[in-house]
C-alpha cells in the first residue's frame, strides 16, 4: 500500500480474496464509513480552523487598539513621570531658594536687631554717664553749699559769742559791723552757679 491521502488510499484499497477471509461487502462498507468519518472530521477541522482564524482576526482587531492604547498609556506614564520629576525638582529648587532667602532675611533681621540693641545700649551708657556726671556735679554743689553754710554758722556763732561778752554800748557800736557781717553771711548763702 502506498501512503498518501487516507481517503484516496481507502477508495483505492483492493484486498485479495481468500477463503475464510472477511466479507468484501462489509469491508467496503466499513471503508466507506471510515472515509465519511474522515471527511466529516476534516470538515469539522476546517470549520474549527476557520473559526480559530476568525477569532484570531477579531482578537487581533481588538488587541491592536488595546496595544496602541497600552503604548500610548506607557508613553503618557513616562511623560507623567518625567513631568513629576521636573515638578519635584522645581519644587525642591524653589524650596531651597525660599529657605535661603528666609535665612538671609532672618540673619539680616537678627543683625539689624543686634545693631539696634548695641545702639540703644550705647545711648543708655551715655545717659548713665551723663547722669553720674550730673550727680557728681550736684554733690560738689551740695558740698560747697554745706561748706558755706557751716562757715556762715561758724561766723554767726563767733559773732553771737562776741556779742555776749560786750556791753550794750559796744553792741550799738558794733551794729554797723553786724550789718556788714550779715551782708557777708548772706553772700555765703548764694549758690555759685
Amino acid at each position: 500500500m502506498e501512503t498518501g491521502d487516507i481517503l484516496h488510499v481507502l477508495d483505492e484499497a483492493d484486498f485479495s480474496t481468500k477463503m475464510r477471509g472477511y466479507d468484501p461487502f462489509e469491508v467496503d462498507e466499513l471503508l466507506d464509513r471510515a472515509g465519511q468519518e474522515i471527511n466529516s472530521l476534516r470538515a469539522a477541522l476546517k470549520s474549527a480552523a476557520n473559526r480559530a482564524d476568525m477569532a484570531e482576526a477579531r482578537l487581533e482587531a481588538e488587541l491592536g487598539p488595546a496595544r496602541e492604547a497600552r503604548t500610548e498609556t506607557e508613553a503618557a506614564l513616562v511623560d507623567a513621570e518625567a513631568e513629576s520629576d521636573r515638578i519635584r525638582q522645581e519644587a525642591t529648587s524653589e524650596a531651597g531658594r525660599i529657605r535661603d532667602a528666609a535665612e538671609v532675611e532672618l540673619r539680616k533681621a537678627v543683625e539689624d536687631r543686634r545693631q539696634q540693641l548695641i545702639t540703644e545700649t550705647e545711648e543708655l551708657l551715655r545717659a548713665r554717664d551723663a547722669a553720674r556726671d550730673d550727680i557728681d556735679m550736684d554733690q560738689q554743689h551740695v558740698r560747697a553749699y554745706c561748706d558755706r553754710i557751716l562757715a556762715a554758722v561758724a561766723d554767726l556763732t563767733r559773732l553771737a559769742e562776741s556779742m555776749g561778752t560786750r556791753s550794750p554800748e559796744q553792741v550799738d557800736a558794733l551794729g554797723e559791723t553786724d550789718h556788714v557781717a550779715q551782708k557777708d553771711s548772706g553772700s555765703y548763702m548764694r549758690p555759685n552757679s
